[in-house]
């Protein structure tokens, strides 16, 4: 795998935390030849399509290394990935929706199917790598095709003068379900089995496939969970809600699955790696419990019309989850050592997380009870996105010394 592709990645991740302070610094110098929607866009769509999705392929590039037989057709669709994205980010940010980035958009969708065909056919030839860990990861392939649904029906909705119904956002929320729920969370943690397997570090692969099996089950009728607030009928909020009891179950079931080597895996890594990774799976619990918190009417209202509190918990998934756990993958695969700038990289990052998530959280608990608004929050948000931006640009840096553990 090439090192400039790594370098690309951090430059992506650090691209969309430069467009995170861009949104927090508006109330206080607002850009006039950019709209602040133009940013959001870019800055949402970048963050999924370009970040994450890019830094989860260089690390399955990464941990099959010479089991890749396919590497120049992975090194062409990698080169792809990143001129599209970076024509994604130019376009939004010049146009906000419009024909240039609606068809970048669409390009990324058929490299994603490029991509998912190179890491499906690679772990076929590699059966005897990790059946777990290929299980999780073939269930994410089927989210990220799945999830291009989404995107493909907006098209429809809108020819058909339905664009300001309730259709549209229900396109969108399914396109979402099934990136976020499906194709990153699966995704990650078979990449996160592969690993502990490659180090021999036990796991009870039956609590695995049970909460596997159950979570994939679930994740279908769990769409309906996304949906509430269109009041999908009685039928889709029972299945909403065994959906949501069952993913719960599910993640509960993966948890305790990694228990068993939590000792051996504390021995074979640095404690910064399981530190981070003892709070990526909190984030990952309280995920699912925010999610169950949807079954009830009143709290979902209140959620759903809260901006805040939404905006948290998106940050709370792709920051605190996806984020976090593709950069502790990077380090556990060799790509960065455990170094003075590593540290103090994730120390700011990690604190840029959790004030983000405070000052959003805490500024939804004062929208619901009608409290004052804790003072100087835009200001806080900017520091928090600030200090994100910081800690991704000393984790470059420590790479761009340390370079590559080979």
């Amino acid at each position: 795998m090439p090192r400039s592709f790594v370098h690309l990645s951090y430059l992506f991740f650090a691209l969309v935390a430069v467009s995170g302070v861009w949104m927090r610094a508006f109330p206080f110098a607002p850009v006039s030849f950019v709209p602040y929607p133009h940013v959001l866009h870019a800055h949402s769509h970048f963050a999924l399509l370009g970040w994450a999705f890019f830094g989860c392929f260089i690390l399955f590039l990464r941990i099959y290394g010479p089991r890749v037989r396919q590497k120049r057709q992975a090194t062409v669709a990698a080169s792809a990935l990143v001129g599209i994205s970076l024509a994604m980010l130019i376009a939004f940010l010049y146009q906000g929706y419009g024909p240039i980035s609606i068809a970048a958009s669409t390009l990324h969708i058929f490299v994603e199917y490029w991509i998912a065909f190179i890491i499906y056919r690679t772990i076929r030839q590699n059966p005897s790598f990790s059946e777990i860990g290929a299980r999780f990861i073939y269930g994410s392939l089927v989210a990220l095709v799945l999830s291009s649904v989404g995107p493909y029906s907006l098209a429809y909705i809108a020819a058909r003068g339905l664009k300001e119904t309730a259709w549209y956002d229900m396109a969108i929320y399914f396109y979402l379900h099934f990136q976020y729920n499906g194709w990153l969370l699966l995704f990650l943690i078979g990449t996160f089995v592969l690993l502990l397997r490659r180090r021999e570090i036990p796991l009870d692969e039956r609590k695995l496939k049970i909460g596997f099996w159950m979570y994939l089950i679930a994740l279908f009728p769990g769409y309906f969970h996304s949906i509430l607030w269109a009041e999908p009928g009685p039928v889709a909020e029972g299945l909403a809600a065994a959906a949501g009891v069952a993913q719960l179950l599910a993640i509960v079931l993966l948890l305790g699955s990694f228990k068993e080597g939590w000792r051996s895996l504390q021995r074979h890594y640095p404690r910064l790696i399981t530190a981070g990774l003892f709070l990526t799976m909190l984030v990952l619990g309280i995920k699912s419990l925010l999610e169950l918190g949807l079954l009830v009417p009143a709290l979902a209202e209140r959620i759903y019309e809260s901006r805040s509190v939404v905006i948290g918990y998106l940050h709370l998934v792709l920051l605190g989850f996806v984020s976090l756990f593709i950069l502790l993958q990077y380090g556990m695969a060799g790509i960065w050592r455990a170094d003075r700038r590593i540290r103090y990289g994730l120390t700011v990052f990690y604190g840029g997380f959790l004030l983000t998530e405070v000052l959003l959280f805490l500024q939804g608990l004062a929208e619901w009870t009608g409290a004052p608004q804790i003072p100087y929050t835009p200001e806080g948000l900017l520091l928090a996105s600030l200090m994100l931006l910081f800690g991704i640009v000393l984790m470059w840096w420590s790479f761009a010394r340390g370079g590559t553990e080979d």
